[in-house]
């Protein structure tokens, strides 16, 4: 147990890094190309979670979980793991962009801007969530 708060703390620290490049590629995209259509936003949210998880990608396998990455035969096995996580990340922080955005731009005062950000934070943080869990337990052992 000694040894999970640090790494979590990196996975952290990580996860700050990912949340920029995905809050700033989404807002940029909405910022570029204004939209209140629920698709397109959609779609701009998975654009920055697919760079986010690039970033995710390139920092846990280096810092986080670097003792655990496989060599050999097992690179292929958790590179794999790891895509699929991360597709699964994607599809799960979609949905509750998705719902939440519907739920909070049409049944709150929020406008369309503050609606979709308080919706990527709360599917930032159920996929940042769901993503240790399957790294720590299923990808890096």
């Amino acid at each position: 147990m000694r040894g999970v708060l640090p790494q979590f703390l990196r996975f952290v620290a990580v996860g700050v890094s990912n949340s920029v490049v995905d809050f700033g590629v989404f807002n940029l995209l909405a910022y570029l190309f204004p939209t209140a259509d629920l698709g397109v936003l959609v779609l701009y949210n998975s654009v920055g979670v697919a760079l986010a998880i690039l970033n995710s990608y390139l920092w846990n396998t280096r810092w986080t979980f670097r003792g655990a990455v496989a060599t050999g035969r097992r690179v292929r096995r958790q590179q794999v793991l790891f895509v699929a996580q991360a597709l699964l990340n994607v599809g799960v922080n979609d949905a509750v962009v998705a719902t939440l955005t519907r739920l909070l731009f049409y049944q709150t005062i929020l406008s369309q801007s503050a609606s979709s950000n308080v919706a990527k934070l709360a599917g930032m943080l159920v996929a940042s969530a769901f993503s240790f869990l399957v790294m720590k337990y299923v990808v890096f052992v």
